[in-house]
Parts: structure tokens; sequence; C-alpha cells
């Protein structure tokens, strides 16, 4: 076979070492673990003038830490399982059915790329909690990326038998004519446009992003005398041509530092993005310029997508779609292994949401609103505490002569903005239900359109708070075995609520319904 690769999943019945070459790896990754604890020792050691062989000594404890996770840690596919086996004192034993992968995660941070290396993550159904994703770190990155493959595009009917190879597993033809791995044909959905990086500074990831990368600066400077000189002087001068003169220039210079930090941490993350879509049914996402990072979903698992559009991207027309999904965990959701598209132009969002759910009328169809009294119910909770603080404020202006006039204008400017931000708010309120999907969609600030499929759906919950239920609104919760979990329905009308869940789930509410309608025996017919 080509590069000596041998086909992982023909049922190897033998324990299977990490790469020898994490040795070089994993000490460097616990020094940066402990890298608070050996400052101070480092730090105290010079200050009480200690042996160097002390910290010489605790250099050596890291080491032998970092080797012992390659010495303890085998893993092997056999009998139709996936098996990693962890640790000296405490052993621990993972096993899931390779049946039930539902998503691959290789990255490659910078230090594993040198060496060729790579960290996959598999995770299963039931990955809402870390327990359910095997990590392994790291493999030779051909190894991982040929692992990756058997495992999502096996034959969907593999079985495993008690005492012999997976069946179906061991005919997956992972391999080509001359041994190495089939050249499958795919569709590229998303390819990222440079241009792209202009959305940057309007996501809070991005925002995110450049506040970690200044605080790492800031660090730096504070560090070197020459620097930090050099950035107090300029301040100075800034300063020495006036209050209004300097504010401005405050201003401009953190937006411009912003956006360069954004779009910094935007070409890091999101560099070279392309998803594909796969003949073995899975959607292949590939990004990341130091630490790269390759995700498969398996799309059947894929129970529906969410179209984020926070406000800033909102406002030029551009939004980011992310899938809910199986196997992922929180962990994955939070690395954001679950986005199916960067920032990007509206109009590629909604034709990557209609390719991936495959319900044009779900990603850009009218939704029901939710009628009058769940308009006045965003006035009122938008407009009452604005108009609270306003009169504080101004009564505190009264009783005290010297209050800043820019403490003022703060305390009643949110009372000026709130009507737009109600119409907003009840702007973005609606759902539908298609023949497939439930849609939901609300918020301002970080507004969401979920298209849920129905059959995704497991549970579903009518909650009414005390003032919805003055106002005869409920909120409708669907809850499922992907993404965050739940669902909701905001503020729908209580007599479209109960018809909602019926729709979702037919047998319980239906049963709901009917009791509705029966006649109560009267207080007569009791006695």
């Amino acid at each position: 076979m080509s590069d000596g690769i041998p086909p992982i999943l023909a049922g190897d019945p033998q324990w299977r070492r990490l790469d020898a070459r994490m040795l070089l790896v994993h000490p460097v990754q616990e020094a940066v673990r402990f890298l608070p604890a050996l400052l101070v020792v480092f730090l105290s050691g010079r200050s009480s003038d200690r042996s160097p062989w002390w910290d010489l000594g605790i250099l050596a404890i890291i080491v032998v830490l970092g080797i012992m996770r390659w010495v303890t840690t085998r893993y092997r596919i056999w009998g139709g399982q996936i098996e990693l086996r962890q640790g000296l004192v405490n052993r621990r034993l993972l096993t899931t059915p390779a049946d039930r992968v539902r998503t691959v995660d290789v990255t490659a941070p910078i230090w594993h790329r040198a060496l060729g290396l790579a960290r996959v993550e598999i995770g299963t159904a039931g990955g809402g909690l870390g327990a359910h994703r095997i990590v392994l770190d790291a493999l030779a990155a051909p190894v991982a990326a040929q692992l990756r493959g058997e495992l999502l595009h096996r034959v969907a009917t593999a079985v495993a038998t008690a005492d012999g190879p997976a069946e179906g597993l061991a005919d997956v033809p992972a391999n080509g004519p001359a041994g190495g791995p089939v050249d499958e044909p795919e569709e590229v959905l998303v390819r990222l446009d440079p241009a792209w990086v202009r959305y940057a500074p309007l996501t809070t990831s991005g925002l995110v992003s450049a506040a970690a990368i200044w605080g790492v600066s800031a660090q730096y400077i504070g560090q070197v005398d020459e620097l930090k000189d050099r950035v107090e002087g300029a301040v100075d001068r800034v300063a020495a041509l006036g209050v209004g003169v300097a504010a401005l220039a405050g201003f401009l210079s953190a937006l411009v530092a912003v956006s360069v930090l954004a779009v910094s941490g935007y070409v890091l993350t999101y560099w070279g993005f392309r998803l594909t879509r796969h003949t073995g049914g899975t959607l292949h996402i590939s990004r990341g310029l130091i630490t790269a990072r390759a995700t498969s979903l398996e799309e059947r698992r894929i129970r529906g997508v969410e179209i984020g559009q926070p406000l800033g991207l909102r406002l030029a027309g551009a939004a980011r779609l992310s899938a809910a999904t199986s196997g992922l965990g929180q962990e994955g959701a939070r690395s954001g292994s679950d986005w199916l598209t960067p920032p990007a132009p509206a109009e590629v969002v909604d034709r990557t949401a209609v390719s991936v759910v495959g319900d044009e009328v779900a990603v850009r169809g009218p939704l029901l609103p939710h009628g009058p009294a769940a308009r006045r119910r965003r006035f009122t909770r938008a407009i009452l505490p604005a108009a609270v603080l306003c009169a504080a404020t101004l009564l505190l202006t009264r009783a005290t002569d010297d209050l800043p006039t820019a403490l003022v204008v703060a305390g009643c400017l949110p009372l000026l903005a709130s009507p737009w931000l109600a119409a907003d708010r009840y702007a973005a309120l609606g759902h539908a239900l298609t023949p497939r999907h439930l849609v939901v969609r609300s918020g301002t600030f970080d507004r969401r359109r979920v298209v849920l499929a129905r059959e995704g759906v497991i549970g579903v919950t009518i909650r009414e708070s005390f003032f919805q239920r003055r106002a005869g609104l409920a909120t409708v919760t669907a809850t499922t075995a992907v993404g965050r979990q739940h669902y909701d329905a905001i503020d729908v009308p209580v007599e479209l609520s109960t018809g909602l869940a019926a729709d979702l789930l037919p047998g319980p509410f239906a049963e709901l319904l009917d009791a509705e309608h029966v006649p109560q025996p009267s207080s007569s017919d009791r006695a």
C-alpha cells in the first residue's frame, strides 16, 4: 500500500500507540498548562537563592508527565467498537460502536503541523457530554486523514460481530487501486472570498479575537520599556491638543485598532475555509491559517441549521450559518466545529442553508407574526425600564448640581432608542411550520433563525409566565438532542401554542386538544 498505511477499520485486534512524535509535543503542552506555577517557582527560586536543581527537577517531572501520556494511551478498532485506553493509576477505557460515529474533527495546531501530526476527535451519538468524544492526540497526519475517511464513508449498514471484525467495515473501499485514499468526487458549497474579511469587525467573535490579541500585545508592550515609553509619549502628545481632539483621536485609533485586530482574528480562524459535500454522505469543513482544522459531519444526522445575524452583520447584509447536529458535544460547539459558513453575505448563507436542509420555504419563506399582544409586550419591556432609568437620572440631576452631562445623556438615551428596539424585536418574532421543518426566529442584537427538522423534535413544552398569561401569550419550546438542545418560539398567541405543539408531537398533544373539547360534567351530574 502507498505510504505503508494499512486500512485502519479492517478489524485489527492489536492495541495501537499514538505516534511517537507526540513525545516532542506533549511535554510542551504540559509546560503551557503549568506555566503560571512554573513562573512562580522560578521567580521564588531566584529570590531565595534556591538550588537550580529544584527547577530542573520540576521540568523533568513535566517532561515525564508528557511521556506517560504516550506510554499509557492505546487505541484499537475491533469487533465494531472504537476503544481508547488511558491512565496508569486511574485506568480508563472508552468504548463506542463504530456505527454511532457522527463527526470526526481533525485539528493540527502549528506545533503538530511542524511534526506532521494531527489531533483526532471522534464524536458519537449522545455527544452532548465530553465522555462521548474520543480524542486521539496525536496521530500521523496521513493516518488521521485515513481514519476520518474510513469512519465517515463506511457502509451505513455495518454491524459488529462479537468475536471478529466488524461486518461491513472491513469491506469499505477506503483505498484506491494503488492502496492510497480514494479521491472522492466532491461538491464545493462554500469557498472563502477574501472580500468577506470586511465583516470581521461586525461580529462578536471578531471583537473577542481583537480583545485577546490586544491583551497579549499589551503585556508585551508593558514588558518592553522602549515600546512602553513610545506609547506613553504618543498619548501625552495627543492629550496636549485638547480634550475634544484627544477624545476624537482616541475613538478613531481604537476603531482602527479593533478593526485591524478583528480582521487578523478572522484571517487566522477562517483562512482557506471550504465547505464541501462528498458522495459518502458527509459535509467536510476545512479552515485555519496557523491551526488547521478539518471537520466531517454525517449529513443524515444534521437536524437543522441556525442562521445567525448579529446586529452589525444584519446592518451590513451579512449572516453566518451553523449546523444543529449530534456528536459535536459542548467542546466541539465552542471551538466552532459546527460552522458551515464564516460571516458572509446573507445570500451566500441562505443558499448554503437551502443546500443543507433542502427546504427553501423554511429558509427564505415568510414567518407567521405573533400578533398585537406580542407587539405590546415588546414595547412595554423596552420602554418601561428605559423610562425608569431616565426618570432616576433626572431626579439625581435635581438633587446633584454637578452631575456630568455625559451621565445624563447616557441615562436618557436608552429611552429615545427603546421604541426602535421594541419595533425591531417584534419584527424578528415569528415561526413557521413546513411539512419537514419547524422555523423559529427572535432577537435583535443577536437575531437567530432556526430551521429544525420535525423528526428531530423529541419533546415540546408550553410555558406561560405570569405576565404572559395576562397577555394571552405562551412560549413553545421544542426539545431536541442536537445543537442547543432546545429552541423557543417566543410569545406565541396562546390559542396557537397548543396547535403548534400538536403538529410537532401529534400523539400527546392531540389527546390534550381532544380533552379541551370534552364537555365537563355539571355539579348535578356529579351529585
